[in-house]
């Protein structure tokens, strides 16, 4: 078997100890079985089988989860990327006898197929073609929206930017991360939009991790809400911000401004046929100059979306260009507080992208606006 090839998937009958009530030794008997060194799990209901329920979502759309598992006999190790590893270190796979955590930096490449580094050469996975699971040869004929598209996408984004603003600023100080999750989430289902992903972080975790899934935990001072919404396979993304007193703290109004100016940047220069790359490296410049140059390494900055969460990252060597009619979702964060709006690209050249989701009566920020681009502030609550 040559290096990297996957193993038989399965047997031809089933042996008495697949059904053994250790998921562990099951796992021992099929690799035995198949003749395989290890398992590489990447599909979230696998994991969330052999983790015991660990949840390692954040796109609820995909089958596959923001981390894979390598099982061994002898160890277990998680990859995934520096957005994701202080959350399952510390909320799925806190263990560290256990569980391993391999973490890479978001913009290299996921270390999967490296698999024979730590296991040897044959490892059983769920689908042998699942080095080539990322590829879509049709989402280049899907980037720029149709005439109705375009108008449903309008309307998604309306009526989830007035659902959130509506949600948030009406929820009680004291309600938990669920119920604003479960709230949002319900109100979204009466339109028939659906929440792919859906985020809520209350206080420290919002600087604790950057794809905070809600919990238990009760919203005191501060809160942010993130969701994809989904209709008739379109999507939008938005995210805010609310505090509850007269004022910011210093050091978030700062953070706030800084955000709020890298993402009017990204606005402005979404237009028709920049390279994705062009508009990142402009960002960059802007968290630079605002004092936080290494905060965008903790967090990709969006990019092209539409029928996908997003179809590709923006990134530095990204050098396709922004099509006419293409979706876009930004989402640029600086720890503590995030940006985030869906636009749709013009049809010419330099003519300035439609923000989608905006809102009636949500503040805006007027301290950061690039190039007449405002982006909104943080809503401010007595109560």
């Amino acid at each position: 078997m040559a290096r990297g090839e996957h193993c038989n998937e399965a047997s031809e009958t089933v042996s008495n100890e697949y059904l053994h009530p250790d998921k562990n030794e099951r796992l021992r008997a099929f690799l035995a079985t198949t003749k395989c060194a290890g398992a590489l799990l990447t599909r979230r209901a696998n994991i969330a089988w052999i983790a015991d329920g660990a949840d390692v979502h954040v796109d609820a759309g995909s089958e596959f989860g923001i981390a894979a598992l390598l099982w061994t006999p002898t160890r277990r190790l998680i990859f995934t990327d520096n957005i994701e590893a202080a959350r399952l270190r510390a909320e799925e796979f806190p263990d560290p006898k256990e569980w391993e955590i391999v973490e890479r930096p978001w913009w290299e490449a996921p270390p999967l197929f490296r698999a024979t580094d730590w296991m040897g050469e044959k490892w059983a996975r769920e689908h042998p073609i699942l080095d080539d699971r990322s590829v879509d040869h049709f989402a280049e004929l899907r980037f720029s929206l149709t005439p109705a598209e375009r108008d449903r996408a309008r309307t998604l984004g309306h009526e989830a930017a007035e659902i959130m603003q509506s949600v948030m600023m009406r929820f009680t100080r004291g309600t938990t991360e669920h119920e604003l999750a479960g709230t949002l989430g319900g109100e979204l289902r009466k339109r028939g939009i659906f929440t792919p992903v859906l985020l809520v972080a209350a206080d420290d975790r919002i600087a604790r991790f950057r794809h905070p899934i809600p919990t238990t935990q009760v919203i005191n001072a501060t809160v942010m809400a993130a969701i994809c919404a989904q209709r008739q396979g379109l999507i939008v993304s938005l995210t805010r911000l609310v505090h509850f007193g007269a004022a910011l703290p210093d050091d978030l109004q700062r953070r706030h401004d800084a955000v709020c100016h890298v993402d009017a940047t990204l606005h402005t220069h979404t237009t028709v046929g920049t390279r994705w790359s062009d508009i990142f490296n402009t960002a960059i410049s802007v968290y630079h100059s605002e004092g936080f140059a290494t905060e965008w390494q903790q967090h990709h900055q969006g990019g092209p979306m539409g029928y996908a969460a997003r179809d590709f990252k923006a990134t530095a060597e990204e050098h396709r260009t922004v099509r006419p009619h293409q979706v876009v979702g930004w989402n640029p964060s600086i720890t503590g507080t995030k940006s985030e709006d869906t636009v749709l690209a013009a049809e010419m050249p330099g003519a300035p992208a439609e923000v989608v989701t905006t809102m009636s009566a949500w503040p805006m920020n007027e301290r950061a606006a690039a190039g007449m681009v405002r982006r909104p502030d943080i809503l401010l609550r007595h109560k």
